[in-house]
């Protein structure tokens, strides 16, 4: 799971600024992963659901997207 370092930081920046806003569950989470990442969509996903339980993330449907990039971006997110 090398996408971890790359993950968590995604999910602690959502679940603080959810927080911030008063609570509640995001629904769905919308990300583009660059392709220059080596990173793939199966291997995202699987980690992303590891590392949402627990968090206000965990049920979140995931929607993703490549670009031709070195990074990942959040595009946005929606909360229930």
């Amino acid at each position: 799971m090398h996408e971890t370092h790359l993950i968590q930081p995604i999910i602690d920046g959502i679940s603080e600024h959810v927080k911030k806003e008063g609570g509640g569950k995001v629904s769905k989470l919308r990300v583009k992963i660059g392709i220059y990442t080596g990173i793939k969509e199966e291997s995202f996903k699987e980690t992303f659901n590891v590392l949402a339980k627990g968090t206000v993330l965990e049920s979140a449907e995931l929607e993703m997207n490549s670009f031709p990039a070195s990074r990942i971006e959040v595009v946005s997110f929606d909360v229930e």
